[in-house]
């Protein structure tokens, strides 16, 4: 989780909404930690895309870091994922989703179920971790701004949590 709130931080660096991701698999020798394939944090403004939250970019930056049949992929997101992202975590075969701060405005965890496709699973999911951390995120972010879609969204985050 401290690796995806670096990366927050430098989202929020760029004057993106502060969330961060990675991508780790989970093969690896006893004791050793899970290997990091990929990072993202949001580039919405950056690439004038909707889509561009920090769990795409990092999806789109694994491109061939892992066969397309694996199963041991870790996503670590740094705000709970939105109901795209999670799907997108079931069709790529993420096995476990680790998020910091929820998203009771829009909870994709809470919104989307596995279809029933033998091709695709529900990931294991994990909150809470590092939440604070994540929030002050957030409070630094909407310090200083307004007008934007991205702070409404931020601030109506922060009144929920």
């Amino acid at each position: 989780m401290r690796e995806a709130l670096a990366e927050a931080r430098m989202g929020l660096g760029e004057g993106e909404c502060p969330i961060g991701c990675v991508l780790a698999r989970m093969e690896r020798m006893e004791g050793e930690a899970p290997r990091i394939v990929a990072r993202g944090h949001n580039r919405v403004k950056a690439f004038g895309r909707k889509t561009a939250h920090a769990e795409m970019v990092a999806f789109e930056n694994a491109e061939g870091a892992f066969p397309i049949e694996a199963s041991d992929i870790v996503l670590v997101s740094t705000l709970e994922p939105c109901v795209m992202c999670l799907g997108a975590c079931f069709e790529v075969g993420v096995s476990l989703v680790i998020f910091g701060l929820r998203a009771p405005a829009d909870s994709g965890t809470l919104r989307v179920k596995a279809p029933c496709s033998p091709e695709t699973r529900a990931p294991f999911l994990m909150g809470d971790v590092l939440a604070e951390d994540s929030r002050s995120l957030f409070v630094e972010y909407v310090r200083g701004r307004n007008g934007s879609r991205e702070v409404a969204y931020a601030e109506q985050l922060l009144s929920l949590t």
